[in-house]
């Protein structure tokens, strides 16, 4: 194995750099993994353009990834040598407060797994005990590694408490987010899923994966347009993922009475989200936020793509080398691909 790997390292916002680095060598419990194959995603562009909280820079970025175990820490018994692999992006402790309360997402002591857009990357100790998995021969290194978007999917969907035939609208549909959650949701008997978006390309997608209706917000208002299909009433369920202040507030109105809202798309700090309380409050509207996924919810994400539950090859929009890892970010931002397969 060579003592010297390619990487691609943040230095600040839309500032990365291919560099030379050494292999790092596993420690206890840990393993040493060679990336086959790593998705660029959202979290990928909002730390390409302003930095990510958790890491402070310089540091190797990416962290969804199919791969080959390479070197085996101390201790580690369940996985060896020439396993093909991915893992979650982090995993709970399984001892702390939230954890005691089966919120793990929201774990004191969370380890992250970033690192993904490098020849060779370690998955840390806790991350191999509890959300690391081996990949099936069937299944192909890229395919599984949509599992960390797909876990925070599979919990948001729990969260929601979708029912068999209820009628779904999901804003800011076409990214990866949107795509897999009108996947889980007509996998799991939802009567009608309406997706809202700007771009007509991500949209068709959506179409082909199952949405009944497709709405395009840059020609057609969508609060009408969802009250037109819902026959006056709104969604039983609004699953918001575009992250935009306009989006959060529009949810609220587009929802029934009765009915949820799902904030998946984060915001800024400090951001502030006007509502119209007595529609909340009177209308008995359910407000949810979430972030993440727990290691049983990993587990359920995983079984997905190994049973084909969810198809990742609508969502790949081409391969690119490791060197190509800024341009694939760029064409993300443009609306020109879902998801790029990186190829160290």
């Amino acid at each position: 194995m060579a003592e010297q790997m390619c990487a691609v390292v943040y230095l600040g916002p839309e500032q990365i750099e291919l560099r030379s680095l050494p292999v790092p060598e596993p420690k206890e419990g840990e393993l040493l993994v060679r990336v086959r194959a790593a998705l660029t995603c959202g979290t990928d562009v909002k730390t390409y353009r302003r930095g990510h909280p958790k890491f402070p820079p310089p540091f190797v970025f990416g962290h969804e990834f199919g791969g080959d175990v390479v070197a085996v820490g101390e201790g580690v018994n369940a996985f060896r040598e020439g396993m093909r692999v991915t893992a979650n992006v982090f995993a709970e402790c399984g001892e702390c407060f939230y954890c005691q309360r089966e919120q793990g997402n929201l774990c004191a002591n969370l380890v992250y797994n970033f690192g993904a857009f490098a020849e060779y990357m370690i998955i840390p100790a806790s991350i191999v005990r509890r959300t690391t998995f081996e990949i099936p021969a069937h299944i192909a290194y890229a395919e599984a590694a949509l599992l960390e978007p797909l876990v925070t999917v599979v919990h948001g969907w729990h969260k929601a408490a979708v029912q068999p035939g209820e009628t779904v609208a999901i804003i800011g549909a076409g990214g990866p987010i949107s795509l897999l959650f009108i996947q889980l949701l007509l996998h799991n008997g939802a009567g009608q899923v309406i997706a809202i978006g700007h771009s007509s390309s991500r949209l068709a997608v959506a179409k082909e994966l199952g949405a009944t209706q497709v709405i395009n917000a840059k020609k057609t208002d969508t609060i009408t347009a969802i009250r037109e299909w819902t026959r006056g009433y709104g969604a039983d369920v609004v699953i918001e993922c575009a992250g935009t202040k306009s989006s959060w507030e529009t949810s609220v109105e587009v929802v029934r009475r009765g009915g949820r809202v799902l904030w998946f798309g984060g915001l800024p700090g400090g951001t502030k989200v006007e509502v119209d309380a007595a529609r909340v409050h009177y209308g008995e509207i359910d407000l949810l936020n979430m972030h993440g996924g727990t290691a049983a919810e990993a587990h359920e994400a995983f079984d997905l793509i190994v049973s084909g539950g969810v198809k990742a090859a609508p969502l790949l929009s081409g391969e690119v080398p490791l060197e190509q890892v800024e341009s694939a970010l760029k064409r993300m931002i443009a609306g020109e691909a879902v998801k790029l397969v990186v190829l160290p």
